[in-house]
């Protein structure tokens, strides 16, 4: 093996790290409705490990099908936490998601 394969594997390994620590962190503080902290952070490094293991084992493996896998916890933990922060409340047609709740006051 390399040096630059190891130095490579070690950011790699930094990056899931870091990713998995801020998605516990954030998933503690929102108080996602979903899972618990530590497992969105473990579900982060299984996703990012799957990835890992697929790139060095599979070296035909399509380099777009890779990050997805890698993306993937990350990805889901935040369509959870905005689920999570927005509710349960039934869509607005008339309104974009942006506009906030000021919109509502001002046609009473």
């Amino acid at each position: 093996m390399s040096l630059s394969t190891v130095l490579g594997a070690g950011i790699a390994a930094l990056l899931v790290a870091v990713a998995a620590a801020a998605v516990y962190r954030d998933a503690g503080r929102v108080g996602v409705d979903l899972g618990s902290p530590p497992l969105w952070a473990a579900f982060v490094v299984v996703t990012s490990g799957a990835a890992a293991v697929t790139a060095l084992l599979v070296p035909d493996a399509p380099l777009p099908g890779v990050l997805v896998l890698a993306a993937l916890g990350p990805l889901l933990y935040l369509l959870e936490r905005d689920d999570s922060l927005h509710g349960d409340d039934p869509a607005d047609p008339t309104r974009l998601p942006s506009d906030g709740e000021d919109a509502d006051r001002s046609d009473e």
